[in-house]
């Protein structure tokens, strides 16, 4: 494992686990949340996932 390795875990699980974009950015040193958002799109399936699922319920579907 690698230092590269070790900070795309570190933003993936900050993502996966609730941060907000802006604050992981701050942290990765990116100067706009949208540089994360490019990256770290695969770490953003989970949270979709749960939306889906409140929407669905919230349908009744």
């Amino acid at each position: 494992m690698n230092v590269h390795s070790l900070r795309h875990t570190n933003a993936s699980l900050l993502i996966a686990g609730g941060a907000d974009v802006a604050t992981v950015a701050g942290l990765l040193g990116h100067s706009q949340p949208s540089t994360t958002l490019d990256i770290y799109t695969h770490a953003f399936d989970k949270n979709k996932k749960a939306a889906s699922q409140v929407l669905q319920e919230g349908l009744e579907i």
